[in-house]
Parts: C-alpha cells; structure tokens; sequence
C-alpha cells in the first residue's frame, strides 16, 4: 500500500511540475450492503468499501497545440489494500510514438491481414505492454509490439502502394525455449470497380520457420452488391506446423456471408466449412441464418436488443435466429421489444432453445416513472428437456439520481428459485465520482 501510495505521489508531483503540464485528478467512491436473504435485520450482511483514483496528465509544446506525452492510470482499493489498477503513457515526438499500459488497459490492436500475426489491444492483468511506432516518410508505419516476458511481434504497414495496403508481420515467441517460435506473414488489399459495383479484395499469406516448415495461405472478398446487399466469401488454409496467432492449422476453411437491408427488415446468412485434416467426423461446419424487422428506423439493425439500446426504440422490433453446426440443430432464439407507454415503460422478451435441450425464456422490463427514477424487473426461466429441471428467477434493479446530479443510488433484489436450495439478494450501493 505504502510503495502504490509513494509512486502516485512522485508521479502526480513530476507531471505537476513539467513544463506546461495539464494534471487532472479524478476517481469514485462505493458503498455496498448486500446480504443473501430477505430477512432484513434478522440475517447477517456485509458493508464494503470501494475507493479508485484516475491521474490524468499531458504535456504540450509552448509554442503549438501539440501534445508530446500524456499519463492516465489508476489505483484501486481491493480487500483493504490499495493496488495499481489500468495505466498507459504515451511519449509522442516527431520521429516515433511510444506507449506502455498495463493490467488490463487497452490500447489499439495491431494485425496483418487475416491476423496471421496479431497483437491485441488489451495488456492482460498484471502485466505490461510496450510499443514503438516509427513512421518512414508517407510510405507506412514500422511497428514494434512487446509483450513480457518472452514475445515480440513486429508490423511493417504500407498505405496505398499502387492502390494496394501492405502489410507485414514477425512474430517471435521463446516462452519454450528449445522451441521458439518465429513466423513471418505478408498481406495486401485493394477494392477494384466491376462496371458499378466495387469489390475489395483481400490476401495473406505467412510462414513458421521450423525444421518442418509451417505455412498459412487466405484469400478473401467483400462487396456491396447494392446499397441494400453485401456478400462476402474466404477461404483459409493452414498446414500441420503453422504456429501463427490465427488460421486454424491443419485445416481448411471456406467461409461466405450475405446481409440484406430494408428500411423494415434485415435478413442475414453465414456459413463456414471446415475441412481439417484429421479423421473425416473431425471436419466441421456452421450455417447461421437471422433476420430482424422494426416498425421504426430509430435504432440500427445492430442496436435494436443491445443490453444499452433496446429501451430507446420507438415501436415494435423483432428478430429470430438459427445456427446450425456438423447439419445438425445448435440452438434456436427469438427476441422481441416495444414500448408500451411512450418515453417511460418498455418490455423486452427473449427466448431460446439449443443443442444441449435448455430452454430459456425471459422478460425484462425498462420503466422511467420520473426522470430521476429506473426501475428494471426481470422475470426468467430456464428448463431442461433431459433432466426436466427448471429453476424460475425474479429480479428487480432500481437506480434513483440523487438530486440533480448522476450519481445513482442503486438497489437489487433477487430470488432465484433453485430446487431445494433456493438463493435471495439483497443489495444497496452507490457510487460517488469526484
């Protein structure tokens, strides 16, 4: 706790004290009770305290708006100790960019194409990531990724060379020592007219260097048929020994897909087909089929039964759903939401069906009474065909803003009726930023 405290401390007072330095400070406060019954003042509970701090600093030049480095991170109090949380510097200077993040702060990813070679944007817990960028002239970028402690992934990208992107990949990974890996992938697209449609084609193609050599081979297309159609279609193929970060090795994989758009509806169709080179029942494929329909445009296609969207429609939406994998039936789903009374009460219903013989059916509801009150119930079931099992859950969440600010006072109940052991909650917290 001491060393998190001192290391904040000397960071806050040396960007503090930086030439033209802006330091922000910011973080939150939660309260939490919560106790696993309904019997209030008869049954134990618990008080947890939460505490986060988020320093915020950058500096610009004196002479221009250019930012040259900035710092956000965090600390966090976790079980009574304080520890470093999400953190990331950036240095910028006129012939390289440099960052370093870590436990689980997010950057940007980096790829070549079909991700042959791979960097995510997420550093893992407790860990650190590292990355140079150096730009050459208006050719491209050359990209260093490091990710401790035993890999390294480098990136060369060329922007329209020709009318093609380029892009270039190696990949060096020595966590098994006898055994490091080291592969090198290569890619390009560029988008050709077909008299008025244009097509944009993609290739990558990567090699394992080994005793036995690995190699990975993709093709890819995509094209807006119409304003109202896209299709696009790949094929992947990999062999025994390709050990890059994507492409199924020992495998080849066809893969195509259409998305059809009405002001009213939307149907799609994707299917994948796995052709490995094991034994013949080891091959694989998928066929999803879905289609959505709303009464208004006030959402996307993408939004209309999103967790944060659903309850902005405007009127009636529905969507069904198929996948099937190896011609046989994985699971089944509807979805279905409307308001019922204008800007204050919305219902959402969803039900499912899949491989595994479990049924799922549930509706949740989103009522606005005032504008500083939500009240979210939810009532689900889930039955199984096989065992003939059923377990029924009620909740209910409420968030009041208190005064004219967003802070929220948040409060949830639950009972889920397991068999023999049914299960309650009871929790009230509120979070205060500052």
């Amino acid at each position: 706790m001491k060393k998190v405290l001192v290391i904040t401390l000397v960071l806050v007072m040396a960007f503090a004290s930086s030439a033209m330095a802006s330091v922000s400070f910011s973080g939150k406060f939660t309260a939490t009770a919560e106790m696993n019954s309904f019997r209030v003042f008869t049954e134990n509970y618990t008080l947890t305290p939460g505490i986060s701090f988020t320093i915020g600093a950058s500096n610009k030049s004196e002479t221009d708006e250019v930012v040259n480095w900035d710092f956000t991170g965090g600390i966090n109090l976790v079980e009574s100790k304080f520890e470093l949380g999400k953190y990331k510097l950036g240095l910028y200077d006129n012939y390289f960019d440099i960052w370093v993040w870590g436990n689980k702060q997010e950057l940007t990813a980096k790829s070549t194409h079909f991700s042959m070679v791979s960097a995510g944007k997420t550093a893992a817990a407790d860990t650190m990531r590292a990355r140079l960028a150096v730009p050459v002239m208006d050719l491209g970028t050359v990209t260093v990724d490091l990710t401790a402690p035993s890999s390294m992934r480098a990136f060369v990208d060329v922007k329209a060379l020709e009318g093609f992107n380029v892009s270039l990949g190696y990949l060096r990974d020595w966590t098994d020592k006898e055994d490091a890996k080291n592969v090198i992938a290569a890619g390009a697209d560029t988008t050709i007219a077909s008299g008025d449609i244009d097509v944009t084609l993609e290739a990558g193609a990567g090699v394992t260097l080994a005793e036995e050599l690995g190699f990975a081979l993709a093709l890819g297309a995509e094209s807006d048929i119409t304003d109202e159609l896209n299709v696009n279609a790949s094929v992947e193929h990999a062999n025994a020994n390709w050990a890059g970060d994507a492409v199924t090795p020992y495998a080849t994989v066809l893969a195509a897909g259409a998305t059809y758009s009405e002001d009213v509806f939307q149907v799609s169709a994707s299917g994948s087909f796995t052709i490995e080179g094991a034994e013949e029942e080891d091959n694989s494929n998928t066929l999803t089929l879905g289609a959505k329909y709303r009464m208004s445009d006030a959402l996307a296609y993408k939004n209309l039964f999103h967790k944060d969207h659903w309850f902005k429609n405007t009127a009636p939406a529905f969507g069904a759903g198929v996948e099937l994998k190896n011609f046989k039936f994985d699971n089944v789903y509807a979805d279905v939401t409307s308001p019922v009374v204008e800007d204050m009460v919305w219902v959402k219903g969803a039900a499912s069906y899949n491989s595994e013989k479990d049924v799922s059916a549930s509706v949740l509801g989103h009522i606005v009474p005032f504008d500083k009150l939500t009240v979210i119930p939810l009532v689900k079931y889930e039955y199984n065909t096989d065992t003939k099992v059923g377990t029924p859950t009620v909740n209910l969440k409420a968030n009041y803003k208190i005064g004219a600010s967003t802070t929220e006072l948040k409060f949830e109940a639950q009972r889920e009726f397991i068999k023999d052991a049914p299960t309650s909650l009871l929790k009230l917290s509120v979070e205060v930023p500052f």
